[in-house]
């Protein structure tokens, strides 16, 4: 299965990478609907139940996040369809290279920015990640203020080109591209 074909024999995305893509659609709009309706975070704020989701969703998304590019490494996107342009195929890797390498940073981030306040991060109360840096620490809410203020709008601006260009290659393209990432069949 590493050619690109998924278990019927198409030139589309297996049934684990559509669990892992539409999963994460989920996880991520999740997060932000989550951060959006959270109380500001200022000096002395106290994690609580919004704040607490927050950080166990982004414990969740992180580990999905390191899993999924364990599973794209060892099972590789179906090649581009005939007659795709140099510059789309460019465009593409870069796009999902910028998704993952922003999904690792936000994740990491957001977990320095916790461990600088002293917030325990668990995935829903099974177990606590360890501290990531010191509490209290200089370089951890600078980084929150990255997390918060800077990259979730780039994240935002690059999940926008992504759907675009999905929907781009759908409806005006006519092509297949956005048909072999859907969770149903798409023949």
């Amino acid at each position: 299965m590493t050619t690109g074909t998924n278990a019927d024999g198409e030139l589309g995305y297996g049934a684990v990478a559509k669990a892992l893509h539409w999963g994460m659609v989920v996880l991520i709009a999740a997060q932000f609907i989550v951060a959006w309706e959270m109380p500001e975070i200022e000096w002395g704020t106290e994690p609580e139940r919004l704040i607490n989701l927050h950080l166990s969703l982004g414990a969740l998304l992180m580990l999905l996040v390191f899993f999924r590019i364990g599973w794209r490494l060892r099972h590789p996107a179906p090649p581009p369809l005939p007659g795709t342009p140099p510059w789309q195929r460019w465009a593409a890797g870069s796009t999902h290279l910028a998704l993952y390498a922003l999904l690792v940073v936000m994740s990491v981030t957001g977990w320095a920015a916790s461990s600088a306040r002293n917030w325990p991060i668990s995935l829903f109360g099974a177990g606590t990640l360890p501290s990531l840096v010191p509490e209290g620490t200089k370089l951890g809410f600078k980084a929150g203020d990255l997390h918060a203020d800077r990259l979730s709008w780039v994240l935002l601006g690059v999940i926008g080109i992504h759907v675009l260009a999905a929907l781009y290659h759908h409806f005006v393209r006519r092509d297949l591209v956005l048909r072999r990432m859907l969770p149903w069949r798409s023949r």
